[in-house]
Order: structure tokens, then sequence, then C-alpha cells
């Protein structure tokens, strides 16, 4: 009778049948590691490990301009050559210059169209696809160009001496410089920037006519916001102003270089090394013209810095001078730190070690002027 589902055995499954064996138990393999990316195979996980580490690592790739790699958004506002630009860890990228379809390029081709452009917004994929068995590693960039060419930026500063320099600053004369021609088109990015630094001054400074609702600790707002702005034009006035910037926010970093404006020079010296056996000091024989406006705080500090290091011993007159300047009311609490660094500075010295206890006792936990500060002041008490 017929069974469903029922084989017949036939004489070759007869055969394994009978030779066939199944083998004896024992103990567990040894595991093993097969790379994913080739035929290799490794006993341990750590000779795996190292080896996917030193043959397939897919890095990120990135972009340097001028040795820094920029921000996801980032504005370039002065020109670059193809020295300025390097590109690592990428087999290709894909741009897309203001909104068109994005194309694939070589790094060598990348890096031309970034060194030609000047006005336009680019936004770029690096792309790491060395590992064919692996996803590609992309990184992405936004970059925005406002390169002006010199003569726009010279119009600008024309404008910026005429308006703001040479007259009182005021609302509405930083609208009217905003609003002269001369500070339109590509130049408008380096005139906002002008612009800011001086609202900033005007909020910090409050004078009487102004009317202002604008909290007083906006001005640093403006000041950071012009400074992000002004370093990247590679013009003296751009430079001096970033500097008094940074002098006025108590930022010390870069303040290796000299500005020509020896008076802000001397007080950056003095503040980022007091021991300096090398001071700026005037220079007769040039002639000099106001280039820009700056607040009253920060000038009554170059003032202060000015007057102590020229004279040739300490008296408690000048600690009341210094002490009435780190108390004033009317002064920002930067320039309360920065009168006291500058008391402290140069009554040491003058080798007026217990003056200066007063001061450094003050800073010594305050930055940057820590840095220097509790070194004076552990010295001074021992």
């Amino acid at each position: 009778m017929p069974t469903v589902g029922w084989i017949r055995e036939g004489d070759l499954d007869a055969f394994f049948e009978g030779t066939e064996r199944t083998p004896d138990p024992g103990p567990p393999r040894e595991p093993g590691y097969s790379c994913p990316f080739c035929a290799a195979h490794f006993p341990s996980q750590s000779e795996f490990q190292d080896h996917v580490y030193a043959k397939h690592r897919v890095e990120r790739p990135f972009i340097l301009l001028r040795g820094q790699e920029p921000s996801a958004h980032a504005v370039i506002r002065s020109p670059l050559s193809l020295s300025d630009i390097a590109v690592t860890n990428a087999s290709h990228a894909k741009v897309c210059l203001d909104g068109a379809l994005p194309q694939q390029v070589s790094i060598d081709t990348l890096r031309e169209t970034i060194a030609a452009t000047s006005q336009a917004e680019l936004n770029l994929e690096l792309v790491n696809a060395t590992e064919q068995r692996a996803a590609p590693v992309v990184t992405h960039y936004g970059l925005s160009f406002r390169i002006a060419q010199k003569a726009e930026l010279k119009r600008v500063e024309e404008a910026f001496g005429e308006i703001l320099v040479s007259e009182a600053i005021t609302r509405n004369s930083i609208g009217s410089f905003l609003a002269d021609k001369r500070t339109q088109g590509p130049g408008r990015e380096y005139a906002s920037g002008l612009a800011d630094y001086c609202l900033g001054i005007i909020i910090k400074e409050r004078p009487d006519g102004e009317s202002l609702t604008t909290p007083f600790s906006r001005y640093r707002e403006l000041y950071g916001r012009a400074l992000d702005i002004l370093k990247d034009f590679p013009r003296p006035l751009a430079r001096l102003i970033t500097c008094i910037i940074r002098f006025s926010l108590n930022n010390f970093e870069n303040g290796g270089g000299r500005t020509g404006y020896w008076e802000l020079d001397l007080a950056i010296e003095l503040l980022s090394n007091p021991g300096s056996a090398i001071l700026a000091c005037p220079n007769e024989s040039v002639t000099r013209r106001p280039v820009c406006p700056i607040d009253h705080g920060t000038g009554r500090m170059l003032e202060l810095s000015k007057h102590l290091t020229a004279q040739p011993r300490w008296s408690p007159i000048l600690d009341d001078e210094c002490r009435t300047l780190a108390q004033s009311g009317l002064l920002d609490v930067t320039d309360h730190q920065k009168a006291l660094a500058i008391w402290a500075a140069s009554a040491w010295r003058l080798g007026s070690t217990e003056c200066a206890l007063e001061p450094l006792t003050q800073i010594a936990e305050i930055y940057p002027f820590s840095r220097w500060a509790s070194k004076y002041l552990e010295q001074a008490s021992t």
C-alpha cells in the first residue's frame, strides 16, 4: 500500500549511510576572525583589530584653508591661493555652486575652483571612498565667498574716514556710513564690521544724546561680531581695529605683532609680558593722523600704561590713581581688570613689590592675567 511522502532508499544512499561517520565529540574550536574587507583570517581579536586599523582604516576627509579647518558654515573674505588650500584623506569631492546641480570633481579641480571663486555660495562634500567594501566617509562644508577687491575695500575706508573718524560717532552717522554708495556691493561685509565696531563704542560709552535702551553688556557682542568679520581682511585698518577689540576684551593671545599704534603696542606688551625688557616707544619722526575711533575706557587704559611706564619711580600717589580707576563705576569690568593689571605690572617693574601686592591679589585668579600674576604674587609672598 503506498505511503504519502515515502521515498525509497537507493544504492547511493545506502553507500553514504555506510561510509559517513559522525565525528567524535571534542572541545570547541578556537574562535577565528575573518576580515570583511579581504581574505585574511586571524586567531585573535587583537591581531584582527590591528590588521583592520593598519590596512583598511578610512579616515575622515577634511580641508584646510590657510592651515585651519573651516567650520561647517564658514565665510571666506580674503582671496585664497592654491598654496593656501590643502585637502587630506579625500578620494574625490562633490561641489554645488550657487544652488546648481552637484558635480563630482577631483581634488585638484576642487582646489582650483576654490581659489578662483570670489562671490558665491559653495556646498562641498569631501568623500573618502578608498575602501571599496566599506561605506565612504563624507564631510560636509558650506563656504560663503564674500571677497571684495582692494579698490572696493579702499572706498569703504574712505567713507569710514570721512563719516565716522573726522566727526563724532552717532547712530545717525553709522546709518549714513552704511547707506553711502561706497559701502555697497562686495565691500558691504567690510563696512558692516566697521559699523558694528562703532556701534559697540556708542553702547559702551552711552553718550547722553543717544537715549540708549540697549543693555551695556551688548557692546561685547558687537565687538565680537566686528572682530569675527574684520579679522579676515588683510588691511592695516582692519588689523588695527581687531587688535583694539582684543585689547578691550582682555584677549592677548594674538598680541605678538606690532600695530604701529605705539600706545596700544606698549599696553599689549606690558599686560602680556610685564617682565619684557623692550617696550614699544614713540617714533618722533613719524607724523600721525586719526584713522579710527576708540572707546574712552580703552583709551583711558592706554593712557594709564603710557603714564606709568614713563615713571622713574613708584609712589603712593600712583597707587591712589590706579585704585581710583580700578574702582570707577563708569568703567566696564574688563577695564577694571586692565587697570589692576597695569598697576601691578608697573609697580613690579619699578621694584615696588609691596605696592604690587594689592592688585596682584585681585587678578591672580583672573585669566589671562593669572598667567603671570599668580607667579609674581607667590614670589612677593615668600
